[in-house]
C-alpha cells in the first residue's frame, strides 16, 4: 500500500509540470505530462493507450481487466491546467508543490491533478492488497480548460474498451465543507464568444470627435443593457423557451444544505451576494468575461477608441440546446447594433447541460461509502459549472455517471494559491478504494 509520502511525490511531480492546455509555448510540458501519467499507470500494470488528433493534447486510456465477466468501472480526470496568472498574487511558485499547515498549494493540485493522482493510488493500494474484483478503465483527458474540443472524437477512437463500462466516475467536483460529500447530478451547459466591434480605422482626439462618432466601448455597454437586465435575467428573444421547469421534489433535494450567505461571501471574497442560492444552478446566466477597448494602461489618454473586444459566457440549463442558443444569440447582436459598426462575432466553445437520474443504485451505493469513510450525510447536488466530458459520456454510452471529487470551496481553484485539504486527500484516496473493490 502506498504511504502518503509516496502520495505526496507523485502529486508533487505531476503538478511541477506545467501543463496549461491554453498555452501553445508549453506544449512540450503537455507531453511531459502524459509520459509522467502512463509511466505511474505502466507501473502498476495497466494496458496504456494514447489517442491524439490534428495535434491537440492526448486523451490517455489506461485499462486493467480482472475478469471478462467483472463489472468495469470507468473513472475520468484531466490532467490539463489553468495558467498560473497573475504570478505576483501566489505565495509560493505554482509548479511547486507547498506545504503550509495542513494545506498543499500548487497550480492544477485541486483542479484536477489531486483526482488524477489518488484514483491511480486507489487502484494500487487494492492491487497491492489483492481486493481488486472490477475491471478499470482510467479516462485522463488534456483539454478539459479549453473547452474538450477533440474529446468526443478521442474517445469514439478508443471504441470497445469504453462502451463496455458499466458507470462512469467523473473526478473533478468537491465536497460541501470538512467532511460533507456530495453526489452531482446536473452540470449546466456553456456557450463562449468572443465579439469584435470595429468603428472606425484609427483611435481619434475625444476632444475634436466627442460626441461626433460611435465608441465602441460605449456600444458594447449599450448591446449588453439590451442582453441582460440589472436582476440578471437575458433579454434575448427565445432565450427561455425549452429551460426546464423544476419539480418541488428536486427543489427540495437541492435546499437540503443551503450556505450561510455570509461564509458564501467571504469565501467568493466579493462585497455582495446578489442571487439567491439556487440562482447559479437551476437557471441560465450570461456575463461578460472580459473587454479590452481604448488605453488602459499608466496615466491618461484622451482618445476614443475605433475598437472593441468583449468575450462573455452563457450558461445554459436541461433542455436548451446549444447551437440554438448561439443561433439566437447571433441574430441578437447583428440585430442590435447601430448602423455604420462592423462586427465579428465568434464561437469559442460550447457544451449541453447534463442530467443524470440522482436516484440509481450506483448513486445510492457511493453516497453511503462517502457517508461511512467522512462521517457526514452526502448531498446530491447541482453545479452551475460545465464538464463537457459528463455530457458526451452520457450522450455516447448512455450509462450512470456519478461526479464526485474531494476538493473544499475554499481552495481556490483556477485562482492563486490554488491548494487541498490534506485530510480529504488521504480519505479521497480510501473512498475510491472502497468505491472501486464495491
Amino acid at each position: 500500500m502506498a504511504k502518503i509520502d509516496e502520495v505526496n511525490r507523485k502529486l508533487a511531480q505531476l503538478v511541477s509540470i506545467e501543463s496549461v492546455s491554453t498555452d501553445s509555448k508549453r506544449r512540450k510540458q503537455m507531453d511531459k505530462a502524459v509520459e509522467y501519467i502512463k509511466g505511474e499507470m505502466e507501473s502498476i500494470g495497466m494496458v496504456v493507450e494514447e489517442f491524439n488528433s490534428n495535434n491537440c493534447p492526448s486523451l490517455v486510456i489506461g485499462k486493467k481487466i480482472m475478469s471478462e465477466s467483472a463489472e468495469t468501472i470507468g473513472i475520468y480526470a484531466h490532467y490539463d491546467v489553468q495558467p498560473e496568472d497573475p504570478v505576483d498574487k501566489w505565495t509560493s511558485p505554482p509548479f511547486n508543490l507547498t506545504k503550509r499547515g495542513n494545506k498543499l498549494y500548487g497550480r492544477g493540485v485541486a483542479d484536477d491533478k489531486m483526482h488524477l493522482i489518488q484514483s491511480v493510488i486507489a487502484v494500487k493500494n487494492l492491487i497491492a492488497k489483492k481486493m481488486l474484483k472490477n475491471n478499470i478503465v482510467f479516462i485522463f483527458e488534456g483539454e478539459e480548460e479549453t473547452g474538450s474540443d477533440h474529446f468526443e472524437e478521442l474517445v469514439k477512437k478508443a471504441g470497445d474498451d469504453l462502451r463496455k463500462i458499466d458507470v462512469f466516475y467523473i473526478l473533478d467536483m468537491g465536497m460541501k465543507a470538512v467532511n460533507v460529500p456530495q453526489i452531482f447530478y446536473g452540470l449546466r451547459g456553456i456557450a463562449g464568444f468572443e465579439l469584435k466591434i470595429k468603428t472606425g480605422e484609427s483611435d481619434l482626439h475625444s476632444g475634436v470627435y466627442g460626441n461626433r462618432v460611435l465608441n465602441p466601448a460605449q456600444v458594447a455597454a449599450d448591446l449588453f443593457s439590451k442582453m441582460k437586465d440589472s436582476k440578471g435575467k437575458i433579454l434575448i428573444p427565445g432565450f427561455y423557451d425549452k429551460v426546464k421547469k423544476f419539480t418541488e421534489d428536486e427543489i427540495a433535494v437541492l435546499s437540503k444544505f443551503v450556505p450561510n450567505e455570509e461564509n458564501e461571501r467571504e469565501t467568493a471574497k466579493v462585497n455582495q451576494m446578489v442571487g439567491g442560492f439556487l440562482e447559479s444552478k437551476i437557471k441560465p446566466s450570461l456575463d461578460i468575461n472580459g473587454v479590452a477597448s481604448g488605453y488602459a494602461g499608466q496615466g491618461f489618454k484622451t482618445i476614443i477608441p475605433c475598437e472593441a473586444t468583449i468575450k462573455f459566457s452563457i450558461r445554459l440549463v436541461e433542455y436548451q440546446n446549444g447551437p440554438e442558443i448561439i443561433k439566437l444569440v447571433e441574430k441578437f447582436v447583428a440585430g442590435n447594433l447601430p448602423e455604420g459598426v462592423d462586427h465579428e462575432f465568434i464561437v469559442k466553445e460550447a457544451a449541453d447541460p447534463f442530467y443524470t437520474d440522482y436516484t440509481n443504485p450506483y448513486a445510492i451505493k457511493t453516497a453511503k461509502i462517502l457517508e461511512e469513510v467522512f462521517g457526514g450525510e452526502c448531498f446530491f447536488n447541482r453545479s452551475g459549472g460545465s464538464i463537457a466530458a459528463a455530457e458526451i459520456l452520457q450522450k455516447l454510452y448512455k450509462k450512470p455517471i456519478i461526479l464526485t471529487g474531494f476538493t473544499l470551496p475554499d481552495e481556490n481553484i483556477h485562482a492563486p494559491d490554488e491548494n487541498v485539504d490534506l485530510n480529504m486527500f488521504e480519505k479521497g484516496i480510501v473512498a475510491l478504494e472502497r468505491i472501486f473493490s464495491s
